[in-house]
């Protein structure tokens, strides 16, 4: 006797709809290679995101969320960047005030 996987929705926090979210492992791959290279991206992973979380339809969003999150600690840590060369004097030696 082979087993057979349970139906979709017939166990305790099944998708009822089955799957993950389309759009879930684009914005998964996505808020990684901005969290490396280009954060402001994030801002669109960010809204998208929460658009997907309203209504999630019956998919699995568990990597939206995972997205969102990514795309949370990204936002922070570029306007921590963004502060920290301002009052280091980043920018003065970058236009070379100092000189």
């Amino acid at each position: 006797m082979t087993y057979q996987a349970p139906p979709p929705g017939s166990y305790p926090g099944a998708p009822i709809g089955g799957g993950e979210h389309p759009k879930a492992q684009t914005l998964l791959i996505t808020s990684i290679v901005a969290l490396i290279c280009c954060a402001p991206v994030n801002i669109w992973v960010l809204i998208t995101a929460n658009g997907i979380l309203q209504a999630p339809g019956g998919y699995d969003t568990s990597k939206v969320n995972t997205a969102r999150i990514i795309a949370i600690v990204s936002l922070i840590l570029w306007a921590v960047g963004i502060v920290a060369n301002i009052f280091l004097g980043g920018f003065n030696a970058l236009l070379g005030a100092n000189q």
